[in-house]
């Protein structure tokens, strides 16, 4: 029996090489004997490249927007109540017997001159004048003056000058024919003050007009014209006046703050601030005690006053 099956299994084997097969379907290997060798794997397909992908251009900055709501202009409305007014059982009085005294004020007074080509005044504006009364009397000084002219490229120019005059007021003390001092009340209007400040700031704020008279204008001249001689008539005024001040009254009856309303003549404001500082008020009362308010005060009468003139300065800035 053992003898058929291998004689088969010969068979099997022959078969099998017959067709090209080194090991019959299905064959158990010899014990000891060496494995087939394993068939070669078949080669992949070749693989087309993986393109690169396309450089895109760096991306633009979105700009940022902001949202913000459109500004809105706040609506206000004015007190129906005087802000200065102050409750009281008895109002503030004047002095019994208020002095005055002769005072002697500095002031400025700032003009431009138009000199022509030869040093010769032709004109005389008034820029800022602190005593309007003496105008004609100042106008007749200045176009008495001498000026080395102002020049441009070496040569003698007309143009105007822009000058500082520094004086000194000399103020007797005034005849007051009316005195009055009226408390602040709630219904009382609020009125303009006076707009005289300080002088420098003034002239910094000052913003005049391009000049349309065909004279070169200071700025561009080399060298501004000089006053050579100066000579200043006695000036003088002796007339009415008046001024108007809202003063607040402290309870020790003197004045504390003062705003000018109204006044004839810018200097006498220096004068009536210099004044008031030695008056004794009699401070208004609320209850049983003293109490600061303020009023109205009102002065009017005659007066007289001079000037002279201690300074003339040369400015480099239209007038």
């Amino acid at each position: 029996m053992a003898q058929k099956v291998a004689l088969g299994a010969i068979a099997v084997f022959a078969a099998a090489l017959a067709r090209g097969q080194s090991t019959p379907p299905d064959a158990t290997p010899t014990p000891g004997a060496a494995p087939p060798p394993a068939s070669a794997p078949a080669a992949s397909p070749a693989l087309a490249p993986t393109p690169e992908p396309a450089k895109l251009p760096p991306p633009v900055p979105i700009p940022v927007v902001r949202l913000a709501d459109p500004p809105v202009v706040a609506v206000e409305t004015l007190p129906t109540d005087n802000p200065f007014a102050t409750p009281a059982d008895a109002p503030a009085m004047v002095p019994v017997k208020p002095t005055y005294a002769d005072l002697k004020i500095p002031a400025s007074l700032f003009v431009a001159v138009r000199v022509d080509a030869k040093g010769k005044p032709v004109a005389v504006r008034r820029a800022r004048d602190p005593i309007p009364a003496l105008a004609a009397q100042t106008q007749t000084s200045l176009l008495r003056w001498n000026f080395d002219p102002g020049r441009k490229g070496g040569q003698p120019v007309e143009t105007w000058a822009s000058l500082r005059l520094d004086l000194v007021v000399e103020i007797d003390a005034p005849k007051v024919e009316t005195l009055l001092l009226t408390p602040i009340l709630a219904s009382t209007p609020i009125p303009k003050p006076v707009e005289w400040g300080n002088d420098s700031a003034w002239l910094d704020a000052l913003k005049p007009a391009p000049a349309s008279d065909g004279v070169l204008p200071i700025e561009q001249v080399d060298t501004p014209p000089v006053p050579r001689k100066q000579p200043w008539s006695s000036s003088s005024y002796k007339g009415p006046f008046s001024v108007k001040f809202w003063v607040r009254i402290g309870a020790a009856g003197r004045v504390e703050k003062s705003i000018p309303i109204q006044a004839s003549e810018p200097v006498l404001i220096a004068y009536l601030r210099k004044t008031l500082e030695t008056w004794a008020f009699r401070p208004a009362r609320a209850g049983n005690a003293a109490a600061p308010t303020w009023n109205e005060l009102v002065l009017a009468g005659t007066v007289d006053y001079s000037t002279e003139l201690k300074m003339t300065t040369t400015l480099r800035q239209s007038l």
